[in-house]
């Protein structure tokens, strides 16, 4: 099994560019999944609020113990997953939460063979989440930091960073031959 994590800020287009490269990989078995993944925790997490970062570093680690499980279920060639625990390190290190201490919290998770950075400016996923659900003002004030903590990981740990800001397909054309790459495939698009 191969995981992708796409990673950025809300807004970004992450579930838009994993719904699109799954017909793009006919003949593998492919599952698109995200995170908050178990719907208890995830009402959890919804209902302790944006400011208490140990509680929601520990709430997303619960949540992913248990999707890093069921992913290992599927038998899958490729799992692309909407947000990992990169996502733990931007938004609850901007909380102010130590970082290596939400890092050594996910060690026992495994590392994603490919994590895609979706970089947007927080200006353009303003206008893009309009209809989230969360306290919108509390969410785009933070955006900028969690936007900084994402580049500060893609430089340490090598993500693929690329421009949300183009049409979705430029998108897609720039994350698709890497995961080609990934799964021993040349650039044959379906």
């Amino acid at each position: 099994m191969k995981l992708v994590a796409i990673e950025g800020i809300d807004g970004a287009g992450k579930t838009t560019l994993a719904n699109s490269l799954r017909p793009k990989l006919v003949g593998y078995k492919v599952i698109v999944t995200s995170e908050p993944f178990d719907v208890q925790i995830s009402s959890l997490i919804a209902r302790s609020g944006w400011e208490d970062g140990i509680l929601l570093t520990l709430l997303f680690a619960a949540d992913r113990a248990i999707h890093v499980n069921w992913m290992r279920a599927q038998n899958a060639d490729l799992i692309l997953t909407d947000r990992y625990f990169y996502s733990s390190m931007a938004y609850q290190s901007s909380l102010g939460i130590d970082q290596e201490w939400i890092a050594e919290v996910n060690s026992y998770f495994p590392k994603p063979d490919l994590t895609v950075l979706l970089d947007l400016d927080p200006s353009v996923a303003r206008s893009r989440l309009k209809r989230d659900t969360y306290d919108f003002r509390r969410k785009w004030d933070s955006l900028p930091n969690v936007r900084k903590r994402y580049l500060e990981l893609a430089s340490k740990f090598g993500f693929l960073v690329v421009d949300a800001s183009k049409p979705q397909e430029e998108v897609l054309n720039a994350v698709l031959p890497h995961i080609l790459n990934l799964l021993g495939r040349s650039q044959e698009v379906s």
